[in-house]
């Protein structure tokens, strides 16, 4: 997991499998970004072919969080099976999914001018 920052957006990179023994650690530092007024998150799992149901609660539970602060988290996810996966437990109509990081931040841009 590694965070980088760009302009007040948090883009936190993924890669391999996501997997119940690294929820702990995903959860610590999405609690960090949220508890420090971050209200732009982009999750980039373009490197990530599994992601287990742990992880997927961690990052909707962190959206609920971040609503209230008008803030939101999107994802990039290019994976073929995992949009699969998003879409069969509906989370990619909880999640705006974009196929590359510079669209990614464009939703937020676009969400700015709303």
């Amino acid at each position: 997991m590694d965070v980088q920052v760009k302009e007040d957006i948090r883009i936190i990179k993924f890669a391999g499998a996501i997997l119940k023994v690294d929820s702990d650690e995903i959860e610590k530092e999405l609690s960090k970004l949220t508890q420090s007024s971050v209200k732009k998150i982009i999750l980039d799992l373009t490197k990530v072919h599994h992601i287990c149901s742990t992880a997927l609660g961690i990052f909707v539970a962190t959206k609920r969080k971040l609503k209230p602060m008008n803030g939101d988290i999107k994802v990039i996810v290019v994976d073929e099976d995992l949009i699969q996966l998003f879409e069969i437990t509906m989370l990619d109509k909880v999640f705006e999914i974009f196929p590359d990081l510079s669209s990614a931040i464009e939703g937020f841009q676009l969400d700015a001018e709303d």
